[in-house]
């Protein structure tokens, strides 16, 4: 990476930060329950729900922002790490822990703004102990390419299937992609239409306070997890 694309990125990452500070307290700390809650639905219908089970007890929040999912973490029994781009270039730098350390890696809102993704998903293989999982989530461009390219630190978008073969080309297995929902009952995130239904379905984003809860939700974005071989 630049050192100007670099530097943008570093502000984007200040700015960022600066306005989750704004909305920190209480609904922050749901904010990530809620995705924990998810990352549990995810693994179970993955068929590998014991992932959430930690064995070492050691979880990478990779894109931490302002460590929201901290708190989570501690409560399921995983000693928390997060790193961000104050801390390390996820295209160029390797993370400073040991290797099959990690039961779970985490990185939600990342990839997109890596050009090449291949160093960032081999540390995270390397890193993971074998039947450790991998959760990445990102923009379906399928569903949000109009709005995609509006932030300009996004560089490089992918649909379900391409979000898939980069997580398989990168030695991972069991791989399974989901819509960008949030603790929504099980049919939502199951069948060949489950990307049309986050979408369409949900007329509501998740924030809109004034719609009924079950109609909020609607999802342009998606989760793949995966696990490192045994």
């Amino acid at each position: 990476m630049s050192d100007a694309a670099h530097a943008l990125k570093s502000r984007y990452f200040d700015r960022r930060n600066a306005l989750l500070r704004q909305t920190a307290g209480p609904d922050r700390t749901a904010q990530g329950e809620r995705e924990w809650r998810t990352l549990e639905t995810l693994s179970r219908l993955s068929g590998y729900a014991e992932v959430m089970q930690p064995f070492t007890g050691r979880v990478v929040d990779a894109g931490c922002g302002d460590r929201y999912l901290e708190s989570g973490a501690a409560a399921r029994g995983f000693a928390y790490q997060g790193y961000d781009i104050d801390t390390l270039n996820f295209e160029s730098d390797a993370f400073p822990l040991e290797a099959q350390s990690l039961d779970l890696f985490l990185s939600l809102a990342v990839i997109e703004h890596l050009r090449d993704p291949g160093l960032f998903l081999s540390e995270a293989l390397r890193l993971l102990r074998p039947g450790g999982a991998v959760v990445i989530s990102t923009p379906n461009f399928q569903q949000d390419f109009r709005n995609f390219y509006n932030d300009p630190t996004h560089v490089k978008p992918y649909t379900p299937l391409s979000l898939a073969s980069v997580l398989k080309l990168a030695g991972f297995v069991d791989v399974q992609v989901y819509p960008g929902l949030r603790c929504k009952p099980d049919w939502y995130y199951r069948g060949k239409s489950r990307f049309w239904k986050a979408r369409y379905l949900l007329p509501f984003r998740g924030d809109n306070r004034l719609a009924p809860d079950w109609l909020r939700g609607r999802a342009t974005s998606m989760f793949a997890i995966g696990r490192k071989p045994l």
